[in-house]
């Protein structure tokens, strides 16, 4: 009998595909004997966790100082694209949920780009574009028009308010695609006996959509009551957790990184990174003599090799060179530089080893002054062990530092970056370098913060500069940036929440 019935589900219900259901719901349902097999059909958002382009532990774990820059400040298309400049960039943004039946996100939910998938991706897309140029529709009505492509409402049959708000919004090809597909209504009394033997997640999901296309075909159908239907209220259970920390980076494949801070499904706050381009000079024994950001700001080591390297106790490749003088420079307040020079304090570690094709005869002193607006801190030593200050403590946070590099080292291996072992050597060389620059600085400066704020954005935009190059993406002038188009893709959480699509407006 449960066989005959799974039979006229799918007949009634021929478009709800198991790729429609959250992740876990959809291993339930290949479980049910020949229901896998028997739905077919492509769903309107397939889009789910396992879509997600990566983390980014790398740049997750380096907290910036910087304040983010509005997007409003940015030029856009005609589409409501934001064309991207180098840069950390911020805004607050309408939202939407595209997955019904499903919590709205909690203030500690992290959020992953997807790219959008399904049968009516274009749909939703187009919805997201055009409401940027329609300032006149409310959200509420954008929403429902969502939610009724979602559960494959007829849009000859919606609501006359929400036909008119589908024609604005949506190509007349979309719209009839729609219909194509739609669904009708099913009666109270069959929908339970179809759906008496089915497990109940499954049951609950085509529930939800089965109510929301039945009040979406009535003329007085209202947001409030959809709304109540297509979010749960509540804390999702524990099965059902997301398990990405909120404010995760994500790479994305227009050539930058995307995070969300949702408010709720209705606000999120989104950020965009855009690495700049810095330059980084290695010496013969390719170690890092200076790092030099599009600002004109630098900071510049001379070595010690009077003082042989310590290797690391653990790990041979790894060694340690004192720092002989340490140099800022920035930009003061009347535009000239300004310097700062510490001499005989810090040292870094070093894993990369010199590449044949870079050349071997790199300065080995510092560039040469034009200003005298200079400040000098010397510390003086009379035991050569003096120079090692912290040996133990910052051999350990080495350790931990390689460790973290192997994320990047398994992604090489398996040929999803750019970047080979060598790059990520050095990559890993720049959290050595910046650690070791911080211990430089720890000599009693009175304006030292300032200082080493300064440097330690120039190491984060270093960082994400080699990152972005390691994953692949195009490096971005101050000219020719990047175009976000916000309704592009989705933010994803784990654990099959709720999904978020993004308004530029």
């Amino acid at each position: 009998m449960r066989a005959v019935l799974t039979l006229v589900l799918v007949a009634a219900l021929p478009v709800v595909a198991v790729a429609q259901l959250p992740r876990d719901l959809g291993a339930i349902a290949r479980k049910v004997p020949s229901l896998g097999g028997l739905l077919k059909g492509t769903p309107p958002l397939s889009t789910d966790f396992d879509d997600t382009i990566g983390q980014q532990p790398i740049l997750d774990r380096k907290e910036t100082t910087r304040q983010p820059r509005s997007m409003r400040s940015l030029a856009r298309t005609g589409n409501g694209a934001f064309i991207l400049q180098p840069g950390l960039w911020e805004q607050t943004l309408q939202s939407y949920c595209l997955r019904a039946g499903t919590y709205a996100p909690g203030q500690g939910d992290g959020y992953l780009y997807a790219p959008a998938k399904g049968s009516r991706a274009a749909a939703i897309r187009a919805i997201l574009a055009a409401s940027v140029n329609h300032p006149e529709i409310v959200q509420s009505d954008i929403q429902m028009l969502l939610w009724a492509v979602l559960s494959r409402v007829n849009v000859s049959k919606m609501p006359p308010k929400m036909q008119a708000v589908a024609r604005v919004l949506l190509p007349a090809s979309e719209i009839r695609a729609i219909d194509a597909d739609a669904l009708e209504v099913i009666g109270a009394a069959e929908r339970t006996r179809l759906f008496r033997g089915l497990p109940a997640p499954i049951r609950k999901v085509l529930e939800v959509e089965s109510d929301l296309r039945y009040r979406f075909y009535r003329a007085n159908v209202n947001y409030a009551e959809i709304e109540r239907i297509a979010v749960l209220s509540g804390v999702a259970p524990e099965d059902n957790a997301n398990k990405i920390r909120r404010g995760q980076w994500s790479r994305h494949p227009g050539g930058y990184y995307i995070r969300y801070f949702p408010d709720s499904f209705m606000k999120t706050r989104v950020q965009i990174l855009v690495p700049g381009r810095v330059v980084v000079t290695r010496d013969r024994l390719n170690r890092i003599i200076s790092i030099e950001d599009s600002r004109g700001g630098r900071t510049e080591t001379v070595y010690n090799d009077a003082l042989a390297p310590r290797p690391h106790p653990q790990d041979s490749r790894l060694k340690a060179y004192p720092f002989k003088t340490v140099r800022f420079t920035k930009r003061g307040a009347n535009g000239k530089p300004e310097v700062l020079e510490i001499h005989d304090k810090g040292w870094t570690f070093q894993r990369s080893q010199p590449r044949n094709r870079r050349a071997m005869d790199q300065p080995r002193g510092l560039s040469p002054q034009h200003t005298p607006v200079m400040r000098v801190v010397r510390a003086s030593y009379t035991l050569v062990q003096d120079w090692w200050d912290r040996w133990f403590e910052r051999g350990e946070q080495a350790q931990e530092i390689h460790e973290r590099y192997e994320f990047y080292r398994d992604r090489g291996d398996a040929a999803t970056t750019t970047g080979d072992a060598d790059s990520v050597d050095e990559l890993e060389d720049r959290d050595h370098y910046r650690d070791g620059i911080d211990a430089a600085t720890g000599v009693d400066l009175g304006d030292r913060l300032e200082w080493l704020s300064d440097h330690q954005e120039r190491e984060n935009e270093a960082l994400e500069y080699a990152t972005s190059v390691l994953d692949g993406l195009p490096t971005t002038s101050t000219t020719d940036g990047p175009a976000w188009e916000p309704g592009d893709g989705l933010g994803v959480p784990s654990g099959g929440g709720q999904r978020l699509g993004i308004s530029g407006r």
